[in-house]
């Protein structure tokens, strides 16, 4: 489950840019890569904020596994069945030699590409005098 640390990181992230820009988040769009799982990101970032960011929207731009291997093929290939090895990208087959001497050129990105914000109002007290 690699992807609840994933969604803690941008969470995280998220946390520090609303503290140093004392606002809320509205929005963040995120490039996010097939291996790190977009689809459970999602639902991992909605839960694991679903306090401090509930009216939040995560947009994500899922980002295709992309390869170079020896035999010269670049280009997409297929997720592997289980992404959540150590190092997924051992399982990744060329889909020309059907290899395994492949270099992932996409396909574990995480990326927070922007953060719409809108600034806390501030809230001016009435003090009451008392005698």
């Amino acid at each position: 489950m690699h992807e609840v640390v994933l969604a803690n990181r941008i969470l995280n992230a998220l946390r520090t840019i609303t503290a140093e820009h004392d606002a809320k988040v509205l929005e963040v769009n995120l490039r996010i890569g097939e291996l790190n799982e977009p689809r459970a990101l999602h639902l991992w970032l909605k839960k694991l904020g679903r306090d401090e960011f509930r009216s939040a929207k995560f947009k994500i731009a899922r980002v295709p596994l992309s390869i170079k291997c020896k035999c010269g093929y670049s280009g997409e290939a297929d997720l592997p069945a289980d992404t959540h090895l150590p190092e997924p990208e051992i399982e990744v087959v060329c889909p020309r030699c059907g290899g395994h001497d492949i270099s992932l050129t996409s396909g574990r990105e995480l990326e927070i590409v922007d953060v719409k914000l809108q600034k806390k109002e501030v809230q001016k007290c009435r003090r009451k005098k008392y005698r």
